[in-house]
């Protein structure tokens, strides 16, 4: 027999300090287990016991044994192996046992069960690793051996409190706060170790043969330190090859709950794995399993990568499923994308498309897909074309405020005259078209007159009263057209002709006008470049002053010879120029080209006469009428006190405030008016009054029916006192017989021009006629 070895038997320090090193590392070990079992679900949590629980208990078994060799007193010794590896599987199943305890329910019962279990599998482990030396008898001092214990136990304990029930198990640890408890859990674990070796005392034995399944330390020792090494490196490979896949995880979660898009992944019988923060938030609830439980329109027999839309309260959802398969996964990912606002947007923009922006009235594509439609099924359709007579001049007055506001009032007093089976729509600035279907559509004339009735009563625009008229054209499909465009065409062209007869008339489409109707295209394209190609000329027309018996002036008269259409009239083209708007590139033109004729004729040596220019009510509502007068003025050289402006009655009397204004301004610059085609209108003796007015010009139409009508007399009569009342002068056109004349001069009336004294003249005739005629009255009794 050996002698018993001391307590004080010498050690292997940086063995010593290898072992401490290892118990500190797996106390920190133990804290990152603990953060991962409680960061991650049910699914994982098994995987990280199993793993943790058996790296923290191999590298508490690694401590011991390293600690063992430490003593250089048991450097001769051998270990049983088998009692060696027994130690090994106490300590490991004591750690994942113990932890598997307190991650199902962390209440402090559990903690002191788990922790007296874990304790006394480490202190286990210790002693049984003390019974796996060979060639000693080991005894132990009671009091010590019980101290080890409750060390372990202990230190147990202040593990699990702080990986699952301390404040540091639910939030984030610092990197110094983890170092230091886990330096303070290996001082304990250390500690274990040292006080039960400071409770053993050793007798070596000699023993006659080697010990069986036995193991040299040397070799334990290297086999211990390289399979912790390789278990520690392959955990914190693990940890931190986890830590990145959680710092993937968050990003892709972080993302996924920042879009706006619903997203979930579910198993094939839609039980729910995982769902964004959206899709809680789209249908306000959190605690259904499966995805079809949150609403009864979803279903998990939805074909896969096919868009589906459902109706989810007052939104509309859009449902999109595709296969997750491939890596042992069998699952479906849900895409859930509120579309409410897309399509109300592209309904807004659908119906912008097809809906005037001002009025709200189906637009000319929306008439267009109607037309489509009741033609494709051979549906009669009357399609009413309603035009709102003199509309350039009225924007031009009015502005563009005023200009909508009357547009908007006429549109509603056409939506309430109109049957609720018809169809109103805005086809242009002014113009208007409604529909009217199967038996309907012989009712469009009386639709006409009603509309006619509505448009007649007075508007009231920003205080101004607003008067207005329209023109309608009528035409059928399929008994005058079997196209949508030609029933359209012939509409709008049938209102030209209605515009010929007069205000407020209705015309429907007829197949002896169509000749005319097509002339009225041909007209309208011929116009647009009759200027540029110098079809226009001008004549003029004198008038006489009866009162003096000499010439007092010309009135310049436009022509338009077109190598197709031939001559066309005045009346034929004046009302397309002013529809289209080339109404002011030909007005000033004729008032150029006339001023250069009077420049010319005045250095021949005549005597100044007066030059009278017709003026379009579009041309004078123009707010730089009088700038653009000036400019021609000025180029020409014309003197502004032989010009006289022939404006009709009509244009003069709209809008009495701007237009007193500028014929206001006319008069200074010595420029004369004279109020062409008067009686009309509805002037009053009121509003002639307050107008520069210098001539009175009654229409041709008076003059027409003077000795066959004696109300005629009465009334052309009485416009000439009017007119004398005034203090104006009144000039009667179309005078052709020497009855007409005779009676006039009796009636004082100033002037009078037509064809009894001359018919147009050209400009180089002009200047002939007025040296070649002195009197004019004995002239025309000889030409009589």
């Amino acid at each position: 027999m050996e002698p018993v070895v001391e307590h004080s038997m010498s050690h292997n320090y940086f063995l010593v300090i290898l072992s401490y090193i290892i118990a500190a590392v797996s106390a920190y070990a133990a804290i990152e287990l603990a953060r991962r079992v409680n960061a991650t679900n049910r699914s994982t949590q098994n995987m990280w016991i199993l793993a943790g629980g058996a790296t923290l208990g191999l590298g508490i078994w690694s401590m011991h044994f390293i600690a063992m060799l430490a003593h250089e007193a048991l450097r001769p010794v051998t270990y049983s192996i088998p009692l060696v590896l027994l130690s090994v599987i106490i300590a490991m199943a004591g750690c994942i046992f113990g932890f598997l305890i307190v991650s199902r329910r962390t209440t402090h019962p559990v903690l002191i069960g788990a922790g007296l279990l874990m304790g006394t599998s480490i202190a286990s482990m210790h002693y049984v690793g003390m019974a796996a030396i060979q060639g000693v008898a080991i005894s132990y001092d009671p009091w010590l051996a019980m101290l080890s214990i409750i060390i372990a136990i202990a230190a147990s304990l202040i593990a699990l409190w702080i990986g699952f029930y301390s404040k540091y198990a639910k939030q984030k640890i610092d990197l110094e706060l983890k170092v230091f408890f886990s330096l303070l859990m290996g001082v304990a674990i250390f500690g274990m170790h040292f006080v039960g070796m400071a409770a053993s005392s050793f007798v070596f034995i000699e023993a006659n043969s080697p010990f069986a399944n036995a193991v040299e330390p040397s070799l334990l020792a290297w086999l211990v330190t390289a399979i912790t090494v390789i278990l520690f490196a392959i955990f914190f490979l693990s940890l931190t090859l986890d830590r990145h896949l959680k710092k993937r995880e968050l990003i892709q979660a972080t993302i996924l709950d920042s879009t706006t898009d619903a997203v979930v992944t579910t198993t094939k019988d839609g039980m729910i794995q995982y769902a964004n923060t959206a899709f809680y938030r789209l249908f306000d609830k959190t605690d259904d399993t499966f995805f079809q439980d949150y609403h009864s329109s979803l279903t998990i027999n939805q074909q896969f990568y096919d868009p589906r839309r459902v109706e989810i309260d007052d939104k509309t959802i859009e449902v999109t499923s595709y296969p997750l398969k491939g890596e042992a996964m069998d699952q479906v990912l849900w895409f859930l994308r509120d579309v409410s606002e897309a399509i109300a947007s592209q309904r807004l923009v659908e119906h912008m498309a097809y809906h005037d922006t001002l009025t709200d009235l189906p637009n000319r594509h929306k008439l267009e897909r109607i037309l489509a439609e009741h033609i494709q099924i051979e549906d009669p359709v009357a399609c009413l074309y309603i035009d709102i007579d003199r509309w350039r001049f009225l924007s031009d007055m009015l502005g563009h405020h005023g200009t909508d506001e009357l547009t908007m009032q006429i549109a509603e007093r056409l939506r309430v005259t109109i049957h609720p089976d018809d169809i109103l729509t805005r086809v242009g600035a002014s113009e208007f078209i409604i529909l009217l279907f199967d038996k309907r559509s012989t009712l469009a004339k009386q639709k006409a007159e009603k509309c006619i009735k509505a448009i007649s009563q007075p508007f009231n625009i920003d205080g101004t009263t607003v008067e207005l008229t329209m023109s309608a054209g009528v035409s059928h499909y399929p008994k005058d057209t079997t196209s949508a465009d030609e029933l359209v065409q012939y509409a709008r062209l049938t209102v030209h002709e209605s515009k010929r007869i007069g205000k407020n008339q209705i015309k429907e489409f007829e197949d002896e006008s169509k000749h005319q109707i097509l002339r009225t295209v041909e007209i309208e394209k011929a116009l647009i470049h009759a200027l540029d190609r110098h079809e226009f000329t001008l004549v003029y027309q004198p008038k006489v002053s009866l009162t003096k018996n000499r010439l007092e002036g010309v009135e310049a008269l436009l022509r338009w010879n077109h190598f197709e259409l031939g001559d066309v009239t005045p009346t034929e083209f004046i009302p397309i120029a002013e529809n289209t708007g080339l109404i002011h590139q030909i007005g000033n033109w004729v008032m150029r080209e006339s001023c250069l004729a009077w420049v010319r004729w005045n250095k021949s040596g005549v005597k100044p006469f007066t030059l009278s220019v017709n003026v379009s009510p579009l041309q004078f509502a123009r707010e730089d009428f009088v700038e653009t007068l000036q400019t021609i003025l000025q180029e020409t050289g014309m003197d502004p006190m032989f010009l006289e402006l022939e404006v009709t009655e009509s244009s003069m009397l709209s809008y009495e405030a701007s237009t007193r204004d500028k014929l206001t301004q006319l008069h200074q610059y010595g420029i004369l008016i004279s109020l062409d085609d008067f009686g009309t209108g509805y002037s009053s003796f009121r509003q002639l009054r307050e107008l520069p007015v210098q001539v009175l010009k009654i229409d041709r139409s008076f003059i027409v029916n003077l000795f066959t009508d004696r109300n005629q007399e009465a009334i052309v009569r009485s416009m000439i006192q009017l007119g004398h009342n005034l203090n104006m002068k009144v000039l009667m056109e179309g005078v052709e017989t020497s009855d007409q004349l005779e009676w006039l001069l009796n009636e004082q009336c100033d002037y009078v021009q037509g064809f009894y004294f001359s018919r147009p003249l050209r400009e180089k005739d002009v200047v002939k006629h007025v040296k070649s005629v002195t009197t004019y009255i004995e002239f025309g009794k000889t030409r009589a």
